[in-house]
């Protein structure tokens, strides 16, 4: 997984272009599963195959806020056509199937932002509200992703272009399964826990089987540890697991120090919209699930610096810490990014990966949004449609009787709306009279409250507030209907960053003040300048989470500026150690002292040598004619004893003719060195070197042939950064 984090440090490689060879080493899966390897990306820290089409694009909407764009998925027919490959011949093949899933935390957040929600007679009305809220978020995100991807060029052997992604399936969690009693609740949810890691959220995910998809995704309102925002698994060339259209299967991993074979779908990922106890805003958002997705593509990190540029265009979506998205490069894919995405896209054409891509067939009736040609869509069959004006994909034999031209995703005969079309359309399937004054989406910091206007289910556009006004707890501005401009643009300044590179030795609450520049004059916190634009004493200070030091480190809770690293603690330990820098220092210093190496060397030879002897009395044989092993508390307490014995190994001091043999009170050994009759066996006699014998009643212990993957250490559930290519998308503000 890829850590994206509210800044970008100057990481080493991502761990996946360091180990696609070594997974295999690290990754044993049963011989039924073609020895693939365990591979992951998230936040936190991937690719697949398009053919070449290229269709007429629609000139992109000026503000993805402002409309919201269907996604579908073709007719439902034949899952196991999928699982072919399309070459680029088949120039219609170009699409990714979506399964996204909502959890409850994102429910419970979103019903509350309603003034009605605690009000007892407005229940269905709210969870109905919400529920179109949620899939207007789902819209509005997949749109993005799709203007970003379809305007990409992933030329590598071959040409993929136009890739598009479409909902196929949207599951919504409210959080009634959350507040039952476990003796009514069939199977807990497991996404109802709120003190769930980033790296067991995934897993957790992973766990269900999505190989019908080409991703699937959680979408999720929990703040996670060190800001992170998002989480996904890579996809790799070389043909280790995970990534888009990987399939359901057996990975072996270690629990409790136990081997155990689990099944998972790597084809997964996960996003948060909070950071800091904070709302993210929409384009950071979107630019995050872009950035996971491209993980799930084959894409790590932007790595080397050339393809981190910064400066006034910014950074791309690749880049390890998330960004503000007002920039150039924000949302465009850096050339390191392009290859590596278009390197799986051609093991995928080449056969080497499954290919789950198919043609778009416009609407798919059943993602529960309202696409061109449908009339209504309220879900996949009864259980998940709700809606009492609409026909689901799938129509039930009662509904069939009664209207035997029924036809899915179309309004019952005698409606005027459906809910699934809009939030201003009632349980009774008509519109929301004007007169009710009905709010139907909340005013915000840069746009007044939208009312229904009785002549559609759908809500107005609302009325944006001037531009320049203050929003985002007055560190920002309005700029049409969006909170992205600077607070600086108010003094007709621009925003820039305080650094360490401009003030080495500054203190690190400075980093995290708000600064603005003229022009090319120097960068100044607005602590210095307060007093004159009528801040309080102290300036205006970055919000927890916001980056900081020129996007190398991000605000924490105590506004420090805290330096990232998108790598994980190993791979942290082995770029200190393995790095150029490091090895080049170590050889200066073994030429310059080569006399103390080799001192050094012989002085290990010396002291492996005691040491083995040590351990060699101390250690219990098989051997009958050994004596009995000593125990290190006779050692401690009579260490001549011990040189004795390894001096002589079988008892056999020398002595004077005739003299006993061995000090006078202890036990005599006949001349074959063993026991004498009266006693019975001593202390490690008769024991294998170093065997292992279980208690009785109890197997023994057997190890099976399939060994853990390299890393796997959790005891519950397995941490994706700790494999190679995992990568963690790490907050912005």
């Amino acid at each position: 997984m890829d850590r994206i984090q509210n800044s970008a440090a100057e990481d080493e490689p991502p761990p996946t272009l360091l180990s696609k060879s070594a997974l295999r080493k690290r990754k044993k899966v049963p011989a039924s599963q073609g020895g693939k390897k365990y591979n992951a990306d998230g936040f936190d820290n991937s690719n697949s195959t398009y053919p070449y089409k290229e269709d007429p694009k629609p000139p992109p909407p000026p503000n993805y806020e402002e409309r919201v764009n269907k996604y579908s998925r073709e007719a439902n027919e034949g899952h196991k056509s999928r699982h072919r490959r399309a070459t680029r011949r088949d120039e219609n093949r170009n699409t990714c199937s979506l399964y996204i899933q909502t959890d409850p935390l994102i429910w419970r957040h979103i019903r509350e932002s309603f003034p009605e929600h605690a009000d007892p007679r407005k229940i269905t009305e709210v969870n109905e509200k919400t529920r179109e809220e949620i899939l207007s978020l789902i819209a509005h995100h997949v749109t993005a992703v799709n203007y970003i991807y379809r305007d990409t060029k992933f030329d590598g052997r071959s040409e993929h272009r136009n890739i598009k992604f479409e909902v196929q399936r949207i599951k919504i969690d409210d959080d009634s399964s959350c507040n039952c009693h476990h003796s009514r609740c069939p199977e807990m949810n497991q996404f109802c826990l709120e003190n769930i890691d980033v790296s067991n959220f995934l897993n957790i995910h992973s766990l269900g089987n999505h190989e019908d998809f080409c991703l699937a995704y959680v979408f999720t309102y929990r703040d996670f540890t060190g800001g992170t925002l998002g989480l996904a698994w890579v996809a790799s060339a070389s043909g280790a697991s995970g990534g888009i259209c990987e399939k359901y299967k057996t990975y072996t991993e270690t629990i409790g120090g136990m081997y155990q074979s689990t099944k998972r779908s790597l084809n997964t990922g996960i996003i948060t919209f909070v950071n800091y106890n904070s709302r993210v805003p929409p384009k950071v958002s979107q630019l995050t699930l872009a950035h996971e997705i491209g993980h799930n593509f084959g894409s790590p990190h932007d790595y080397p610096p050339e393809c981190r540029p910064g400066g006034p265009s910014g950074n791309y979506i690749m880049f390890a810490s998330a960004t503000s998205g007002d920039r150039p490069n924000n949302s465009k894919f850096s050339s390191c990014s392009i290859g590596n995405i278009s390197n799986v896209l051609d093991a995928i054409e080449d056969k080497k990966k499954r290919n789950c891509f198919s043609a778009s067939a416009g609407a798919f009736c059943g993602n529960k949004i309202v696409e061109a040609g449908e009339e209504c869509d309220c879900g996949y069959d009864d259980k998940e449609c709700t809606d009492q004006c609409c026909y689901p994909r799938i129509i039930s034999n009662r509904d069939r009787e009664l209207n035997k031209s029924a036809a899915g995703c179309r309004r019952r005969y005698g409606t005027e709306c459906s809910p699934s079309q809009g939030p201003c359309c009632n349980s009774e399937c008509r519109f929301i009279s004007s007169f009710q004054r009905e709010i139907c989406k909340m005013e915000s910091d840069c746009s007044t409250s939208s009312k229904c206007n009785g002549t559609s289910a759908e809500c107005p556009v609302p009325t944006p507030r001037p531009d320049k006004t203050r929003c985002n707890n007055g560190t920002q501005l309005c700029i049409k209907g969006e909170c992205s401009g600077s607070i600086c643009l108010e003094w007709n300044l621009q925003a820039c960053s305080i650094t360490t590179q401009d003030h080495p030795n500054i203190d690190k609450r400075k980093l995290c003040e708000l600064a603005c520049q003229n022009g090319t004059d120097i960068c100044r916190s607005t602590s210095e300048f307060a007093d004159k634009v009528g801040l309080p004493p102290g300036g205006i200070s970055l919000r927890p989470g916001s980056p900081c030091d020129n996007f190398q480190g991000y605000c924490d809770v105590f506004l420090k500026c805290r330096a990232v690293d998108a790598d994980g603690p190993l791979v942290r330990l082995m770029n200190l150690l393995l790095n150029r820098q490091t090895l080049i220092t170590v050889a200066q210093w073994i030429t310059e002292f080569w006399w103390a190496v080799l001192l050094m060397g012989i002085a290990f030879i010396i002291f492996m040598g005691l040491f083995i002897k040590c351990c060699a009395v101390h250690t219990p044989s098989s051997n009958p004619k050994k004596p009995p092993a000593r125990r290190i508390s006779e050692t401690l307490r009579r260490p001549m004893n011990t040189l004795r014995r390894m001096r002589h190994p079988h008892g056999q001091a020398p002595h004077a003719p005739g003299t006993a043999h061995g000090p006078s009170g202890r036990s005599r050994r006949d001349p074959t060195g063993r026991p004498s009759a009266s006693q019975g066996p001593r202390a490690g006699y008769g024991e294998g070197r170093g065997h292992y014998h279980a208690p009785k009643g109890k197997k023994a212990y057997s190890p099976l042939a399939t060994a853990p993957p390299v890393g796997y250490a959790s005891p519950h559930q397995p941490h994706p950064e700790l494999y190679a290519g995992a990568y963690e998308m790490r907050n912005k503000v």
